[in-house]
């Protein structure tokens, strides 16, 4: 898995606001950095636990997706502890565990059956998260994955879920024909849009986001 978690952290690494937000007890840089990684590889384990389907675009791991199955979650509890993603979720501190599953996870699972019928809850793929490698942008690999996740979504006759962190990449999904639920606002008076700290700030925001066959 160290290829995937690779990937993911340089993508995110100091530049995505929803990671800041989560690792906002860190200094940013170096230290951050080695948090995420140590998470992300928590989440990684998780997720291969649950029978998710890692696909590359790029041949050489440009840029990576993570998909979980319907019914499969990376928060499974039974699955958590062997992963190791207790011990990665509590070294960002307890303040970065709150955040992650009582802030983020509960508020997007939420939003849920705002769009999907009792039968799509069933049913649908969740795009649990999507990198590019810093040198490796605008060359349209993050689009080949978005497609390969929409094919198994129509192979199935079910739908797709996936949360936007940053403007460029909800304008992306949209362009896939993905659209909005709603937006939700993490960290507000605590962190900046970008998430940085910052007393009185407006927070995070984040776009729940689905596509039909």
């Amino acid at each position: 898995m160290n290829p995937v978690t690779n990937v993911l952290t340089e993508a995110f690494a100091n530049s995505d606001p929803v990671f800041r937000w989560l690792l906002l007890d860190h200094t940013p840089g170096a230290v951050q950095e080695a948090k995420l990684h140590q998470l992300l590889t928590g989440f990684t384990r998780a997720a291969a636990l649950n029978d998710a389907v890692f696909a590359e675009a790029g041949g050489d791991f440009g840029c990576v997706a993570i998909l979980m199955p319907p019914g499969k979650r990376v928060d499974n509890p039974w699955t958590m502890l062997q992963a190791g993603l207790i011990p990665a979720m509590m070294s960002i501190g307890v303040g970065g565990f709150k955040r992650a599953v009582f802030e983020y996870s509960d508020v997007t699972h939420a939003m849920l059956p705002q769009v999907f019928t009792k039968e799509e809850l069933k049913k649908y793929w969740y795009i649990f998260i999507i990198g590019t490698k810093l040198d490796r942008r605008r060359q349209g690999l993050a689009s080949a994955l978005l497609r390969h996740a929409q094919e198994t979504g129509r192979k199935d006759g079910a739908p797709l879920w996936l949360e936007a962190t940053t403007e460029s990449s909800r304008d992306l999904y949209v362009k896939h024909g993905f659209k909005v639920v709603g937006e939700i606002v993490l960290g507000e008076g605590k962190v900046e849009r970008d998430g940085l700290p910052k007393r009185g700030g407006e927070g995070v925001t984040i776009w729940g986001m689905y596509w039909r066959p």
